[in-house]
């Protein structure tokens, strides 16, 4: 009997299992691995090929924090000086960071040790697509989603980087399949499991807890008695190590989600950023994915716990009013989930309404070609390399042991790399157009700066340009006294 997700619904004539059925476990596993290669390649690949800042909180919130406690300095923006973070995460960072050091000069050698670290954790999500697919509408299915979370141009993208929201998804997604599936496992090992999983997904990223929560619930069903206990002792092991965690670093247990619920309810900090209207989130996945999620209609009646949590969680994000595309990252290998099972439901249809169908191995392939189209066609839109420049060229100082001082003229230290890139205990200076550029000048011999610049004093000369950002170098030492604008000292007198 075919497993779905609701156990009163009826299987249909031709099944989607019959298309495509293994014939060689070992072949299975080997082909699994490949499509694992092939989506940590492209994802180390591009994140090399292709720095980029989507948001400063990808560094400033995560990177650099991470870099403080690896190194003991760093660039320490609100958030970190309110406490409203848990420093959980960049503690993990931080951990990847020594021991990742060795693979290159300067900041290149921890900076790619993150990124294949979150790239491998990231295959969490193709591994779901698989599995779950393979559960609940056959291995033509599984292959296609697994290829297409491969693959696919935004996760490709987003895997790589250290955005929390990313880093809970790597947990939400397995949770999902062990709360709902996992018979491989005895039923209270696998819901502990996933409770754990699911319990650290929320804890990264609490505005997750809406759809945790509804999982929960139908995870326990009308099993509730034998279910929720192994469930809430999974959930609760991450919650007391975060407790913990804010307990020795802040100063009570979970202080800061207490914050961060203070700072969202009572002060204006978060609308600062930019308010968007209720709608955005469904114009931008429709932009971004629409053949995709015409696909995942198709699948929605097999997969219902799936279509909520997606729903779930663009509504809830949706009613706040500082929104950005990364927030409803766990929607996207959704829904290119869902649209592989979409594909091959519409082949069973129309093999139903045929009285025959494709071999399994043509759906396979046509299933994963059109992924992969669509993917590519929606690529070319992407800005890849988006506020590339102020990354490449503290990458490029952290492997210049002459750096005294760097200072940033017009560019905003948000669109650096900050310490994490720079990797020298040296000042990053905010240079004050409106003040005298000769004396500034005297605390850095780097000269960072938005656009090219002619005729800079000092004896400052060009050595690149990258991405509409310019990097400048002079002779000779900087002073030795704590310079005036100072970027610790400037956000901490704007705070």
């Amino acid at each position: 009997m075919l497993a779905t997700s609701n156990p009163g619904m009826t299987t249909p004539e031709v099944r989607p299992d019959e298309i495509s059925k293994p014939k060689d476990r070992t072949t299975q596993w080997f082909v699994l691995i490949a499509v694992f290669a092939v989506g940590l390649a492209l994802r180390v690949g591009v994140a090399l090929r292709s720095p980029s800042i989507e948001w400063p909180d990808e560094i400033f919130n995560t990177l650099e924090q991470a870099h403080r406690l690896a190194y003991g300095y760093g660039v320490i923006p609100w958030e970190w000086r309110d406490g409203v973070r848990s420093w959980v995460y960049p503690g993990f960072l931080a951990g990847v960071m020594r021991a990742t050091a060795w693979m290159g000069p300067g900041s290149r050698g921890y900076l790619t040790g993150i990124i294949v670290v979150l790239s491998l954790l990231s295959l969490t999500c193709v591994w779901f697509a698989y599995a779950w697919a393979k559960k609940t509408t056959g291995t033509a299915a599984a292959w296609i989603a697994a290829g297409a979370c491969a693959t696919w141009y935004q996760l490709v993208y987003f895997s790589p980087k250290a955005f929390s929201e990313v880093f809970a998804t790597d947990f939400l997604l397995p949770g999902l399949y062990l709360g709902m599936y996992g018979d491989e496992l005895p039923e209270k090992k696998r819901l502990v499991l996933a409770g754990i999983c699911l319990g650290i997904a929320v804890c990264v990223r609490t505005q997750y807890a809406p759809a945790v929560a509804f999982a929960v619930l139908w995870f326990c069903g009308k099993q509730w008695k034998t279910r929720a206990p192994a469930l809430f002792a999974g959930l609760l092991l991450p919650v007391i190590v975060f407790g913990v965690v804010d307990a020795f670093t802040w100063g009570y247990p979970f202080q800061s989600y207490i914050r961060y619920f203070q700072m969202n309810l009572f002060s204006s900090r978060a609308t600062h950023y930019g308010v968007e209207p209720w709608y955005i989130f469904f114009v931008a996945l429709w932009r971004t994915m629409w053949p995709m999620l015409l696909l995942a209609v198709f699948a929605v009646k097999r997969n219902e716990l799936l279509a909520w949590v997606v729903a779930i969680t663009v509504v809830t994000h949706s009613l706040i009013a500082h929104k950005e595309f990364r927030f409803i990252y766990p929607v996207l290998p959704i829904l290119v989930t869902l649209a592989a099972m979409g594909f091959v439901e519409i082949v069973s249809f129309v093999s139903k309404k045929l009285s025959r169908g494709p071999a399994p191995r043509m759906v396979t392939a046509t299933g994963l070609i059109c992924c992969a189209l669509i993917s590519a066609g929606f690529a070319r839109t992407m800005h890849w390399d988006k506020s590339s420049g102020g990354l490449i060229a503290f990458d490029k100082l952290s492997q210049d042991p002459g750096v005294c001082g760097v200072g940033l003229l017009v560019l905003p230290w948000t669109l650096t790399g900050g310490y994490a890139h720079l990797h020298r205990d040296v000042p990053i200076i905010l240079v004050n157009r409106s003040g005298p550029f000769a004396t500034q000048m005297l605390n850095f011999n780097a000269l960072v700066s938005l656009r090219m610049r002619d005729n800079l004093p000092m004896g400052f000369e060009p050595e690149g340009c990258w991405n509409g950002v310019c990097l400048y170098r002079r002779p000779g030492p900087c002073l030795t006294s704590p310079p005036v604008y100072e970027v610790n000292k400037m956000l901490r007198a704007n705070d």
